[in-house]
């Protein structure tokens, strides 16, 4: 689970002011289940979802039980904390390697990307890099570099 302040440049249903107001009633929920091109995204944001709708009382146990578990088992839930969100501030924002969301950079200062002359490093050890774009173009979003939370 990815924790963050939302995104300056796209806001989610979750960023706008209704939902995000503590004070408010209205709720609404992200689901990142994966890699958007791999087929096991699909598998398992559709497990996700209909336990969730089961768990709200929304739909019967055996109706949710209609989806097929994916073919393999996630792994164990983890909370990671956006602690820098990277927007790309020129036409020259470009990674290292082609990083895959959920890379973890082991070490602290690690150069992940350059923007035009500009370096950009992890803040941190044990850094996760949350849906990496590798095609940012000026003012979005490139990466959020994230920390995990203690156990």
């Amino acid at each position: 689970m990815v924790a963050d302040d939302g995104h300056a440049a796209g806001l989610r249903l979750i960023d706008h002011a209704p939902f995000a107001d503590p004070t408010g009633t209205r709720t609404a929920l992200l689901l990142e289940a994966g890699s958007h091109w791999e087929t096991v995204t699909v598998a398992t944001m559709e497990v996700a979802a209909a336990r969730l709708l089961r768990l709200a009382g929304t739909v019967a146990a055996e109706d949710a039980l209609l989806v097929p578990p994916p073919a393999t088992a996630p792994p164990p839930g983890r909370v990671a904390r956006v602690t820098r969100t990277v927007t790309a501030q020129t036409s020259g924002f470009a990674f290292l390697r082609p990083y895959r969301g959920g890379h973890v950079v082991p070490q602290r200062n690690t150069l992940i990307a350059l923007d035009g002359e500009a370096e950009i490093r992890t803040p941190h050890d044990d850094c996760l890099l949350v849906m990496p774009s590798l095609r940012a173009m000026p003012g979005q979003t490139a990466v959020r570099l994230a920390r995990f939370a203690e156990e």
